[in-house]
């Protein structure tokens, strides 16, 4: 049996993650998990045509949000549904990275767990399979935690000239 995508990435730094964050990410089968976000959009122009692209969610507070994880072989389906939105990506390893594929996009990142979460640090950037330079890449800022026995998370990314794209924050916990 292949090991869960992020066991695989972090290896034995896996097991120094808080307990929620780990049972979100040690996935074995489907498994979907619900809670609540509060979602920031970017008021550019460049912003708001980059976040359509992508297909990131709307904003708003308290948006009701359901993820469905679905592992595919080595890589995970990931389904996050904000409200009516869909925000859909596929994450996979290779060459020792992370790799987030949204849209014609695909980050690649460094995961950083320890006993306070998982953080991931942005390497390469890529637009329809072509790596941009470094001076073109989005900043991401994101952490996954656990606070009163609920998993959280916060995402920030910001466009270098044009500012931010996206902030989304909040909570799930496994839907039943």
């Amino acid at each position: 049996m292949t090991l869960p995508l992020y066991r695989r990435v972090l290896g034995a730094c896996f097991d120094t993650l808080p307990a929620r964050v780990r049972e979100l990410h040690d996935l074995e089968g489907p498994t979907v998990w619900a809670g609540v976000a509060d979602v920031q959009c970017g008021r550019s122009l460049v912003s708001r045509l980059a976040g359509l692209i992508s297909g990131l969610p709307p904003q708003g507070r308290d948006q009701a949000l359901r993820v469905s994880f679905e592992p595919v072989g080595l890589q995970e389906n990931w389904s996050r549904q904000f409200g009516s939105a869909l925000f859909p990506s596929v994450q996979y390893e290779q060459d020792g990275f992370l790799r987030e594929r949204v849209g014609p996009t695909t980050f690649v990142f460094t995961p950083s767990a320890s006993t306070e979460g998982l953080a991931l640090q942005l390497e390469g950037f890529r637009v329809l399979g072509v790596p941009l330079p470094r001076s073109l890449h989005p900043v991401i800022r994101t952490f996954e935690c656990e606070r009163d026995g609920r998993y959280h998370f916060e995402v920030e990314a910001r466009l270098p000239l044009f500012g931010l794209l996206v902030r989304y924050a909040g909570w799930l916990e496994p839907s039943v």
